[in-house]
């Protein structure tokens, strides 16, 4: 079969970048085979320490504890774990099934399998499948009524998923909670130190709620550049019309940064009423949520 000349040009390219695919290919699967082998290695590792800190609370529960299991603080580590206790890394749809689901069987309620959850699963990942749960419930108020969020919140010690209870009973219109967890959260506002200012008001912009605006809203003239580019942010996520004009007073602030965020800032709030993020949006609260673990890498095809 004879070729044009012409041609010829375009099998070069062709072939070059079938080589070029061929060598990012055995390059990613090298990068997953190490992934894997390094995943291996730390799941292993946060199994064992799973598997002891289960031997110990057994070792430490009563004798007449029920199922919804022991809710007492346990002493971390121990020693002899078994290579064959090591367990996979969870399924985080599975585990969000079965936290949810109200077995025939179970006697708990919501709030004990969320208590007994946490207790189970100690860490930023219970956290946020525990948080995910309830943003789930939030339409549900027979499983998860109003009193279960307020017991919690006053149960739990977790910023971020009391956090996530206040701001799911403000989604169904009770703002008291979010209202404590707004004031807590803005503690951090009156100390001398700047970076605790800056740290209470990017707490205040999670909650997304008008309430937070309000407590950042004097710290627009604070003394520290940082402090204002924060509070501003924290205006741009918690307030609304009614915060307008705070913002506008910037605008011919001497920090070029300033003015700039503050233009930026006035154009979103000019946007909202004066009821806007009085009660939590369903939107806004979900890119609020921990984030989830990510699932393990799929090491079925690497060696």
């Amino acid at each position: 079969m004879a070729f044009n000349r012409a041609s010829l040009p375009a099998l070069a390219m062709a072939a070059a970048l079938g080589a070029g695919v061929g060598a990012l290919t055995m390059t990613l699967a090298g990068d997953d085979a190490r992934q894997c082998r390094e995943g291996a290695a730390a799941t292993t590792d946060a199994a064992e320490a799973q598997t002891a800190t289960r031997r110990v609370a057994a070792a430490f529960a009563s004798p007449d504890a029920t199922a919804a299991g022991v809710r007492r603080a346990v002493p971390a580590g121990g020693q002899g774990i078994d290579a064959a206790d090591a367990q996979p890394p969870p399924d985080v749809d599975a585990m969000l099934r079965d936290l949810l689901t109200l077995a025939w069987n179970d006697r708990r309620d919501m709030r004990a399998k969320l208590e007994d959850f946490l207790v189970e699963h100690p860490g930023p990942d219970g956290i946020a499948i525990a948080s995910r749960g309830v943003f789930d419930l939030a339409d549900n108020r027979e499983v998860l009524p109003g009193t279960a969020l307020a017991e919690l919140y006053l149960e739990q010690d977790d910023p971020a998923f009391r956090r996530v209870l206040a701001q799911v009973a403000s989604l169904r219109g009770d703002n008291r909670l979010i209202e404590l967890h707004v004031a807590e959260a803005g503690a951090g506002l009156r100390s001398t130190v700047a970076a605790d200012r800056q740290r209470a008001l990017v707490e205040l912009a999670r909650t997304r709620h008008a309430a937070a605006a309000d407590l950042a809203a004097p710290l627009l003239a604070d003394r520290d550049t940082g402090v204002v580019l924060d509070a501003l942010l924290a205006l741009r996520a918690t307030g609304n019309q009614r915060h307008l004009p705070q913002v506008q007073g910037l605008l011919q602030h001497p920090d070029e940064a300033v003015r700039w965020l503050a233009r930026d800032v006035a154009t979103d709030l000019r946007r909202l009423s004066d009821q806007a993020r009085t009660r939590i949006a369903d939107s806004e609260l979900s890119a609020e949520l921990p984030p989830l673990p990510l699932p393990p890498a799929n090491c079925s095809a690497t060696g």
